[in-house]
């Protein structure tokens, strides 16, 4: 059993101090400068965090110690009224299960052949803005989110989602709001209660749930296979009894799988067009390498490999702006870390968005430089200084994905436009993830 002290925090209610009006990342990381790479706030009465921002404790967190803890209960519980009990929400043998299963999805061969879905529904963008005139305003969350959620819909479930878009858009945003405010409310009423913000839930899943149920339908009754995830799914049988996977339990992947696998490629490509328009420089080097590279033509399949400054540019901003700005975890027996006692059943925290500023392994860590993920800058690194998708045995199953993803749209686009900031201010809002309050407003200019 643990001995150590119990680690150092700030005293009252966080959210009831000034600090936190910004918003919940400026209040931790002034708990951060105060108290040091492991302290505990009480957010508000029912609610403690433990948060943990070493990469060593991250590690110990996610890896060296990940036996002893689990995704906690009081994030499990809104989770699964959103996805079910998807990949993103099961445990244990389950997730092991789920996991091996979907794996052989986003091997890198699988991957390759997905390039020239993601370069031509970018491509299908770029041909969409020409009817907007030269500096004119467009919203880029929602104009990726378009295109994102038409990748995924087309590479992973073999569906076109562009007749469902806009209803996917409102009904995910809806229903991961409502999480995450049910996640931070010490007292939840149940659904039944006649409630606005539950009646506004229920009826934005069920849009959730018809979309799902209609792309399973239509692929059971025409029967067509192709490599995509949704025919792995379909394809699965238990061990034990060879039964397949019913239509609840498919329902609850894709569901998991179109949130996930359009949000977090929107939100980074939105934040690499902001740190863009804010730092020219960077912006002249990435143009001299797409001139010299793919010389004005789309990027094909072997030219994600060919473009390693436009890599750079994404992984600086994913370290600037992780979507998946922190990860809860639930010890589940005592535990100890850097001398302090850790207490089972608590609450832990780790913040990629803090741990990618923390100064011992950050020089200027504020500071946009695509050159810090160099091979020769990335060797010298801990390699939890930086982890946008997660860590360990659950890390993201669709990082590479997301990644190869980003990289051919932003070379598609960057290629034909630049994107430019208005005077409308640009705020994080730091909720279930790191999204531009209120949309990402900017001015395009054909290059």
């Amino acid at each position: 059993m643990a001995r150590g002290k119990l680690p150092p925090g700030p005293r009252g209610y966080l959210a009831f101090k000034n600090s936190f009006k910004p918003n919940i990342l400026v209040a931790l990381n002034r708990c951060w400068k105060d108290h040091g790479d492991l302290f505990v706030v009480k957010l508000m009465p029912g609610i403690r965090w433990h948060v943990a921002l070493h990469p060593a404790m991250a590690e110990h967190i996610l890896v060296s110690h990940g036996k002893k803890y689990q995704k906690p209960t009081v994030l499990h519980k809104p989770l699964s009224l959103f996805f079910g009990d998807g990949l993103i929400i099961s445990e244990g043998e389950q997730w092991r299960k789920q996991r091996r299963l979907m794996q052989p999805a986003f091997h890198r061969p699988s991957l390759m052949n997905l390039a020239s879905v993601m370069t031509n529904r970018a491509q299908q963008t770029v041909r969409d803005w020409e009817r907007y005139p030269d500096g004119g305003e467009i919203d880029v969350l929602q104009e990726l989110q378009q295109l994102t959620l038409q990748i995924v819909g087309e590479t992973l479930l073999g569906a076109d989602l562009g007749p469902s878009a806009e209803a996917l858009k409102e009904s995910f945003l809806h229903c991961a709001m409502f999480v995450a405010r049910r996640t931070a409310t010490p007292i939840k009423t149940p659904l039944w209660f006649p409630a606005e913000s539950n009646r506004q839930f229920l009826q934005n899943r069920e849009v959730l749930n018809r979309i799902a149920m209609d792309i399973i339908r239509s692929r059971r009754e025409n029967g067509s296979k192709s490599n995509d995830l949704l025919s792995m799914l379909l394809e699965a049988r238990d061990a034990d009894t060879g039964e397949g996977m019913s239509d609840q339990e498919l329902r609850d992947e894709i569901v998991t799988f179109m949130f996930a696998g359009h949000e977090t490629t929107n939100i980074t490509l939105c934040w690499a067009f902001y740190l863009l328009a804010k730092h020219p420089h960077v912006l002249l080097t990435l143009h001299e390498e797409l001139e010299n590279v793919l010389n004005g033509n789309a990027p094909k399949p072997e030219d994600f490999a060919r473009l390693p400054y436009t890599r750079m540019v994404i992984e600086e901003t994913l370290r600037l702006f992780p979507p998946a700005w922190f990860q809860p975890r639930e010890p589940m027996m005592e535990d100890e870390i850097a001398g302090y006692r850790i207490r089972k059943r608590s609450l832990v925290i780790v913040s990629a968005f803090l741990t990618h500023r923390h100064p011992e392994f950050w020089g200027d860590p504020e500071r946009f430089d695509p050159t810090r993920f160099t091979e020769a800058e990335n060797a010298k690194r801990h390699k939890f200084a930086y982890y946008p998708f997660g860590g360990g045995p659950r890390i993201c199953i669709g990082n590479q994905f997301a990644l190869m993803e980003a990289i051919l749209i932003l070379a598609t686009i960057a290629q034909r436009y630049r994107l430019d900031l208005t005077e409308k201010p640009i705020e994080m809002q730091p909720a279930y993830v790191l999204r531009p309050r209120n949309g990402l407003q900017m001015k395009l200019f054909r290059r």
